[in-house]
């Protein structure tokens, strides 16, 4: 037999708690890097969407002379037929629920004014009263989406 020298090898207590201590500071900041840089994703994806929906409602305008109102704009039926290359996932904010207020049959729709979790459309007339239905002729708009960290990304009609 071996000679035993009355001490067995192995880690101490206070090395286990002070590898454990590391391996959860290394993990906390992998999962807040982790959590930035979806954020940023979600936002860049937001910008996207905007610029995408600005750019059908300026080719509606070229066409039109006028913009959509807000019931048009969310009339999945219209914007096929005006607006048939936008995309309906186009319109729905990256963190958008069906229970997140600006929903309609389980779609996502444009609100009236800039809200968490959905893009808003705002069109106006020459005059600046809101242009809410189809009987009105809308000269300008405002498109809204809200970044995660509390700024607003907006685009307004180059009209």
């Amino acid at each position: 037999m071996g000679t035993y020298s009355g001490r067995e090898r192995g880690f101490t207590l206070i090395e286990l708690l002070i590898v454990g201590i590391i391996v959860g500071i290394l993990a906390t900041l992998v999962a807040a890097t982790y959590s930035g840089v979806k954020a940023k994703d979600r936002n860049a994806q937001r910008q996207t969407d905007i610029q995408q929906v600005q750019s059908q409602l300026e080719i509606y305008y070229a066409k039109h002379s006028k913009y959509p109102s807000l019931a048009e704009l969310n009339d999945a039926d219209w914007r096929t037929k005006n607006m048939n290359t936008l995309k309906n996932d186009s319109i729905s904010d990256p963190s958008w629920k069906k229970d997140s207020g600006c929903s309609k049959n389980d779609t996502a729709t444009f609100v009236g004014a800039p809200a968490k979790n959905c893009y808003s459309y705002q069109a106006t007339t020459a005059d600046g009263s809101a242009c809410l239905d189809a009987k009105i002729d809308c000269a300008q708009y405002t498109l809204t989406a809200s970044f995660e960290g509390g700024e607003k990304y907006v685009k307004s009609s180059l009209n």
